[in-house]
């Protein structure tokens, strides 16, 4: 009681934390996967910290904590089926271990231990959610044919809520990256509905073109998917978003399924270049700011504005800044701030707009070279497992790979915080979930029938 009417911080900050915690220990696993992914996306609208003492703490760094404390809760689960055993393992040990020490070089030269923590987020993540989210997924109680259905309508809610707040003109949450340059002085307004959504309609398009080419039952709603997924990716006018979406797709697509009976490739690619090219011509007669804005972002070759040409350079130069350190220093400088980077004459900007560049100024060519093994390691792991559905393996090694290539342009996996969750989540619905559905009772759909 004393702590509902009190006025300390502190001790409200401790009182809702502990609400938080009994909310994630009850709610059953396919809820609390699919909450916590709706969570991170929406996260980035409560931006000030929800605790500012010696380090700042985020919705998305209590949203990881309640994930791996809801993993070691007591629960009766599967045992593991240590799919990752061997070089995955091995792999991520080593690029681990390099961010440890890229960490313990930034403290002795004198890095703020909050700011080392902070900058290497990904090495504290990284491992929270994926022993949470696995141990989750193992869960008896566990309806995956309910998880499906929940993640699908968490995508599709948020697409939604980003149509929405276009339509409505709805002032975006993040006024200096809404702004698009399209050139001669036009300016078209970015609305992803929530900032760290974006990543989300990209993830839900490669769900929809996997299923409709492997196999996957109820095409229609599969063919939804694709098609809501896919708008919302364009709107979003994120060119990095888009075309990481191109080659997931493209991957997708290459990959032959399992059941060649049910392969529908070919009908994929007709059926979905049907749906795009409707979409944008009724943008283009509808908005056609936006609709040229759309086509500026998804089509290199047309004309740029100048200040989309600056960004995409800037991003090149955040590459080449990591390289150029990494050759001058092969083993990176360590993590480092604000002032390691202006003494360095580094830009500040670069961290955010370059994992790849991320790891080689903290880690040099080890931390890069051990985080791309570690992902190839994962992806050939995954045409080696078995999957519980037809479409799982190739809609994985799309995600993966479309998340990956998307990291060189943008922190992604080495640092954002609404990314690295999705990657992690990934990683364990490829490997954790059980071959076959355990009886529920009940019937569901969107999507239905996921099991033999």
């Amino acid at each position: 009681a004393y702590a509902v009417v009190s006025q300390d911080p502190l001790l409200l900050s401790f009182l809702y934390l502990v609400i938080a915690l009994a909310i994630a220990a009850v709610l059953p696993p396919h809820v609390f996967v699919a909450a916590s992914v709706l969570i991170v996306a929406v996260s980035t609208a409560y931006t000030a910290p929800l605790l500012s003492s010696s380090a700042a703490v985020y919705v998305t760094d209590v949203m990881v904590l309640l994930i791996a404390c809801r993993g070691a809760l007591p629960r009766d689960r599967v045992p593991s089926n240590h799919a990752l055993a061997g070089w995955p393992t091995v792999l991520f040990s080593a690029w681990a271990l390099m961010m440890v020490v890229a960490a313990l070089r930034g403290v002795s030269a004198g890095v703020e231990l909050a700011s080392v923590v902070r900058g290497d987020v990904a090495l504290v993540y990284w491992p929270l959610l994926y022993f949470g989210f696995t141990r989750v997924l193992r869960e008896h109680a566990l309806r995956t044919s309910l998880l499906w259905r929940n993640l699908a309508y968490v995508a599709l809610s948020l697409a939604a809520w980003m149509f929405i707040a276009r339509v409505l003109n709805k002032p975006f949450e993040d006024p200096g990256l809404a702004r698009v340059p399209t050139g001669d002085g036009d300016v078209v307004y970015r609305n992803f509905g929530f900032a760290g959504a974006f990543v989300v309609y990209p993830v839900l398009a490669l769900a929809g073109i996997t299923g409709m080419a492997h196999g996957g039952e109820r095409r229609r709603q599969w063919t939804l998917l694709a098609v809501v997924g896919t708008a919302a990716t364009l709107i979003t006018l994120v060119r990095g978003g888009i075309f990481a979406l191109v080659l997931g797709a493209v991957v997708v697509l290459l990959l032959r399924p399992r059941v060649a009976e049910k392969s529908a490739r070919v009908r994929t690619v007709f059926q979905l270049g049907l749906a795009i090219a409707a979409f944008s011509a009724g943008l283009l007669a509808v908005n056609p700011e936006l609709g040229n804005a759309v086509v500026q972002r998804v089509i290199p070759a047309t004309d740029q504005a100048e200040e989309a040409e600056a960004n995409a350079e800037y991003r090149q130069k955040a590459v080449e800044a990591g390289l150029e350190t990494a050759y001058a220093h092969p083993l990176g400088l360590g993590v480092i701030d604000v002032n390691r980077l202006d003494a360095e004459q580094i830009d500040r900007g670069y961290l955010a707009h370059s994992g790849a560049a991320t790891l080689l100024l903290f880690g040099g060519w080890p931390a890069l070279l051990t985080a791309v093994l570690a992902i190839l390691a994962v992806l050939w792991r995954s045409f080696q497992f078995p999957a519980p559905t037809p479409w799982l393996h190739p809609l994985f090694v799309g995600v993966l790979s479309m998340l990956a290539v998307y990291s060189i342009g943008a922190a992604g996996l080495a640092g954002d915080t609404w990314v690295i969750p999705l990657g992690a989540l990934a990683v364990a619905l490829r490997f954790t979930l059980p071959l076959r559905e355990p009886p529920s009772g009940s019937t569901h759909v969107l999507p239905n029938a996921l099991y033999p």
